[in-house]
């Protein structure tokens, strides 16, 4: 039945091997899970654009020196930017909000006071001076205290 020899014998070579698989790309899959990864982390302020951004640059080297992306490296990319950049737009919206609005700016003051003794300008301000001087404020040295820390510079390395 197999050709040759009446019927009888071996089929021909080529009749047992597989169809030719389809190369994987690590870059492609990378970026698919740097999507995902930057929609599951959305509730963060700095998953989604860490992932996200990953994910573009793991699509642009999944290419290689095709003219195009595969589809799910083009799927990962869009998907993975602009969760990138809705989480940025709604950082910025965020602050913009609470340094603008008086009730939330209460609010933060509100918070501030709570954590640290010192409302958000007063905390801005100590950071400040201690990015410039090296110095640690007031309230920060009552932070580590309260909260049995060790201060910046302390302890073993």
């Amino acid at each position: 039945m197999y050709g040759q020899n009446g019927g009888q014998g071996m089929p021909p070579q080529d009749y047992y091997q597989r169809p030719p698989m389809r190369q994987r790309n690590g870059m492609t899959g990378a970026a698919v899970l740097m999507a995902v990864l930057a929609v599951f982390s959305f509730v963060t302020v700095v998953g989604p654009m860490f992932f996200g951004s990953l994910a573009v640059i793991f699509a642009i080297l999944s290419k290689g020196g095709k003219p195009r992306m595969q589809g799910s490296a083009l799927g990962s990319s869009i998907v993975g930017g602009g969760g990138a950049l809705l989480s940025l737009v709604l950082t910025v919206m965020l602050v913009w909000r609470f340094t603008t609005d008086p009730n939330m700016k209460k609010e933060l003051d509100n918070a501030f006071q709570m954590m640290y003794g010192v409302d958000y300008d007063g905390f801005r301000e100590g950071m400040q001076k201690y990015y410039e001087t090296g110095e640690i404020p007031d309230f920060m040295e009552q932070y580590y205290r309260d909260n049995g820390l060790m201060r910046p510079g302390e302890g073993e390395l």
